[in-house]
């Protein structure tokens, strides 16, 4: 027999096998329960549980009032007569006065305070000794809920449980004690101004807004420190570099990245908490808001926002040792749109209390555009002096290009050989900060004189190279304020390219 045939006669008597097998499965197979019988013990239990555990299920809308009784005293959730957007009531608190209120948080909690699930059921209490165990005889927090038709049901906040780290103790009718989420319950341990919006100034309208000037008073700054808008050239020519300079202290152009970051971080500043609405005279002393440590003030071409920060609020730990040591955690604060709203707000978001004016400075400290100036002037101690005029003719169409003529103390000069020294004179980069009054002889004084009056200090910016008596560096004065120091190659090279200038030799632009 071929090993093909073997292969199909096996395969025959294989299958015979199966269908005798598959029959006798069939004929002693139990019969299937009916539909009434086709039960799942487990499921009936998992569902019932669950049904214990929902406490009560109404929905929000049927909602007229929360109220909540807790160490800080009692108030009341009401729906008010205006909607969102999206047609969801919004909720409000009586005698919150004008605070802001989170409506989000408000919703969450008229949720839950009419559709609440515990989360497992402890024990029934058979006494008051039994609620006591539990935190409940005298509760954290009482809330009762009242409908529209009258109904009402209150439940109790007991302590926390402390096998778990987000679970409390509850009780919805004085005898049976359960668990339920803290989240569930945290809205109703606060008092009401936890419900405020602590959204203390409002976000940046990246699409219309601008900020055009920052003012920032404060205790430890003998003047305050002032950011403003440069204004738009109407020149298309002019290449404007910065869009912002600090006019107080001193004047000086502000660093492309540092200070544009610091400007909107004042926007959508959120506070920790609300302490206080409805502040009074007494409350504006003991916070330090009559006599505050800082003010903020920005303008924008939309409106004008202020801050005002008062005392620091200190964390005071004491160490084995008996040292003790305070930490200023929070600060007090007021928003110009809500005067009467107490906040206070983290040190950390709070940068306009410690920005120093200095690390927000260009170290390209200043850089006109060259037609934007009506001349340079260059002198030395020794007595010479160069006056470099610059004068722009501007094209009588769009098809022709403006005239620009440079002139040497009044007489026409190589105007390449102008933009050169130019060039060299801006190049000046602020290597160190340097404040301090100590400086040495007069290197050099470099005069930018504008065609527009409101630039620099008076219409012009006055730049001076002084020795330093500490170290082999220059130090860089603008306005009469010492601002930093650079190498000391940078004057040596000036007063060469000088020398070249008038020469007739090519400028070195390196140092």
């Amino acid at each position: 027999m071929s090993k093909n045939k073997q292969i199909i006669i096996w395969s025959l008597v294989a299958v015979a096998v199966l269908a005798a097998v598959t029959a006798i499965l069939l004929l002693t197979a139990p019969e299937k329960k009916t539909q009434e019988d086709d039960t799942d013990t487990s499921v009936i239990s998992d569902t019932d549980t669950a049904n214990e555990l929902m406490l009560f299920d109404h929905k929000e809308s049927e909602l007229a009032e929360v109220s909540v009784t807790n160490a800080d005293g009692t108030y009341s959730i009401t729906p008010s007569e205006k909607t969102d957007s999206d047609g969801n009531i919004l909720w409000t608190i009586a005698d919150i006065g004008s605070a802001p209120l989170n409506n989000s948080s408000l919703s969450t909690a008229a949720g839950y305070a009419v559709s609440f699930e515990a989360k497992e059921f402890v024990e029934e209490a058979a006494d008051s000794s039994v609620l006591a165990k539990y935190g409940l005889a005298e509760p954290r927090s009482t809330v009762t809920a009242k409908l529209t038709d009258g109904t009402e049901f209150t439940f109790r906040i007991g302590d926390d449980v402390p096998s778990s780290t987000s679970s409390v103790y509850m009780t919805a009718d004085g005898k049976t004690v359960y668990t339920c989420y803290k989240t569930h319950i945290s809205y109703f341990l606060n008092n009401k101004y936890g419900f405020v919006d602590l959204k203390a100034i409002p976000d940046y309208d990246t699409s219309s807004e601008e900020i055009l000037k920052m003012t920032i008073e404060r205790v430890d700054l003998e003047e305050p420190l002032v950011i403003e808008m440069i204004p738009a050239d109407d020149d298309e020519d002019n290449v404007q570099v910065y869009a912002y300079r600090l006019t107080s202290p001193y004047y000086a152009y502000m660093d492309l990245t540092n200070a544009p970051t610091f400007l909107y971080s004042i926007f959508g500043l959120t506070a920790s908490g609300c302490e206080v609405v409805g502040l009074d005279d007494n409350d504006r002393e003991i916070t330090g808001l009559n006599d505050p440590n800082c003010t903020v003030t920005v303008e924008t071409n939309v409106r004008t926002y202020t801050l005002t920060i008062g005392n620091g609020i200190a964390d005071e730990t004491t160490d084995e040792n008996g040292n003790t040591t305070k930490k200023l955690d929070y600060f007090y604060g007021v928003s110009g749109d809500y005067p009467d709203v107490l906040y206070k707000f983290d040190t950390n978001t709070l940068e306009v209390l410690t920005i120093k004016p200095q690390s927000l400075i260009s170290k390209l400290f200043l850089m006109p555009y060259i037609y934007s100036l009506e001349s340079v002037t260059y002198s030395e101690p020794s007595g010479r002096t160069l006056d470099i005029g610059i004068e722009t003719i501007k094209a009588q169409t769009d098809d022709e290009e403006d005239i620009h003529n440079f002139t040497l103390n009044g007489e026409l000069t190589d105007d390449q050989a102008v933009k050169n020294l130019y060039q060299y004179l801006i190049s000046a980069a602020g290597e160190d900060l340097y404040f301090d009054e100590d400086k040495g002889d007069l290197i050099a004084e470099i005069t930018y004189n504008y065609l527009n009056p409101d630039e620099g200090m008076n219409g012009k910016d006055v730049v001076r190279l002084y020795s330093s008596n500490t170290d082999r560096k220059v130090i860089i004065n603008l306005n009469g304020e010492n601002l930093f120091k650079t190498r000391q190659m940078y004057a040596t090279q000036l007063v060469s390219n000088i020398d070249k200038f008038l020469a007739g030799e090519e400028i070195v632009l390196t140092y």
